[in-house]
């Protein structure tokens, strides 16, 4: 976990920029400064204390502005298709930033309900790509 004086030099750091939101997430927690008028304030969650979920669709959303593809550029079969049972932290398709290509990941067990994105769509940031039905008892 993060310790004060980081969070403290965090905050100093994000108080000269114009960035008003940072988020860092780990396994072992969350940590989110918010900045209103130059001024930083800082919120931990640990996310083992995150209750779990029975059964919830979870919408899978891109991380960085990118180009979605459903499979790789050297295969033609889907990573992962809709009615799919899947596994957490399984890859279900790629995000491609030039010749990049950054995993677009199940954040748990589920069946891989939807493909909001066709395959070669650039998407911006937070944009929806895969909607997933999580498996009972997953997080």
């Amino acid at each position: 976990m993060i310790r004060p004086d980081q969070i403290a030099q965090l905050s100093t750091w994000l108080a000269a920029t114009d960035i008003t939101v940072l988020e860092l997430r780990g396994p072992d927690g969350c940590l989110r400064l918010e900045q209103a008028a130059g001024l930083a304030d800082a919120a931990t969650q640990d996310t083992a204390a995150t209750p779990v979920v029975k059964s919830a669709s979870v919408t899978i959303v891109a991380t960085t502005p990118g180009v979605f593809l459903h499979h790789h550029p050297l295969h033609t079969s889907a990573l992962a298709q809709p009615g799919t049972d899947v596994a957490a932290d399984q890859i279900l398709g790629l995000l491609q930033i030039g010749l990049l290509l950054l995993p677009v990941r199940a954040p748990c067990a589920g069946r891989v309900e939807g493909l909001w994105v066709a395959h070669g769509t650039p998407v911006g940031f937070a944009a929806d790509l895969i909607e997933l039905q999580a498996a009972q008892g997953s997080p």
